[in-house]
């Protein structure tokens, strides 16, 4: 059978952001913060906020979309409960942002969202969490929710196997579903479905294979991903029937062909097999 692990591993490499990226990141980044203090320093009624970076950046698994761009959250942290509502910061939040880019900036309904055009975008969703409060609460344009992205990530963390290969199963998962043409699950989803389903293995392409089937056969009754952490949501109540069963019949497709490739004696067969799921960048 054509072994493919190297080749998944130099995928892998092909759809992260390169460390220049990364680097333009960090500083761009640094200057929003930098805007947003500057901005409630000025605002005596209301408190200054932290600043913590959460999401597939800090877990590690975050992929490049069809265009090569990204997104991160950089989570806004007001420690004192705000005596505006929900939406009234969040317009605050976008009021000290709004001129930072040509691209420009989008208030939507649970963050603050920076374009930089062809690059990427800085999601900044508002939260406060007092010492007196378990969890923290996240701004909506209607009100504020319970929401503990930080516990994702320490479950996450808890997950993790030494040899990175749960992240890097995330990210393939994650860039199969950008490439997709229709409606595909949150990246959150497919982080929690591939966590709770990994299957190691010494190859990648099999440890894909064998997660992508047990994905499967844990949403045989009913298509669910129940939030691990606060507010233990389910992850994809927001996709319709048609969306769902979508999902199903792309990942139906997946593992047939990936059944196929596994089997496949020829390295060059077994490589265009891949390509028609993962696309020019395998």
């Amino acid at each position: 059978m054509a072994n493919l692990h190297t080749r998944f591993l130099n995928f892998e490499k092909a759809t992260s952001i390169t460390p220049a990226r990364k680097q333009k990141l960090i500083v761009s980044r640094q200057a929003l913060q930098n805007k947003i203090i500057d901005y409630f320093k000025a605002k005596p009624q209301l408190s200054v906020p932290k600043f913590y970076i959460q999401g597939s950046y800090k877990m590690g698994t975050m992929v490049l979309g069809h265009d090569s761009s990204y997104d991160v959250d950089l989570g806004i942290y007001f420690l004192t409960k705000p005596l505006v509502t929900s939406a009234t910061l969040k317009t605050h939040v976008y009021n000290a942002v709004a001129n930072h880019t040509n691209s420009g900036v989008e208030n939507r309904d649970k963050c603050v969202r920076v374009i930089y055009a062809g690059d990427f975008d800085i999601d900044l969703p508002v939260y406060y969490k007092t010492n007196y409060d378990q969890h923290p609460f996240i701004a909506t344009k209607k009100t504020w929710l319970q929401s503990d992205p930080k516990e994702l990530c320490d479950w996450f963390s808890r997950k993790k196997d030494r040899n990175g290969q749960l992240q890097r199963l995330v990210k393939y998962f994650k860039y199969w579903a950008n490439i997709r043409s229709k409606k595909m699950p949150s990246g959150i989803a497919l982080t929690v479905w591939v966590t709770n389903n990994f299957k190691p293995n010494l190859r990648d392409d099999i440890a894909f294979y064998d997660t992508a089937n047990a994905i499967k056969n844990s949403l045989y009754w009913s298509m669910t991903c129940r939030n691990p952490t606060t507010p233990n949501d389910d992850l994809v109540e927001k996709l319709d029937s048609t969306q769902k069963l979508n999902f199903k019949n792309y990942l139906d497709n997946l593992i047939k062909d990936a059944n196929e490739a596994i089997r496949q004696m020829d390295y060059t067969k077994a490589v265009n097999i891949w390509r028609h799921q993962f696309g020019d960048k395998f």
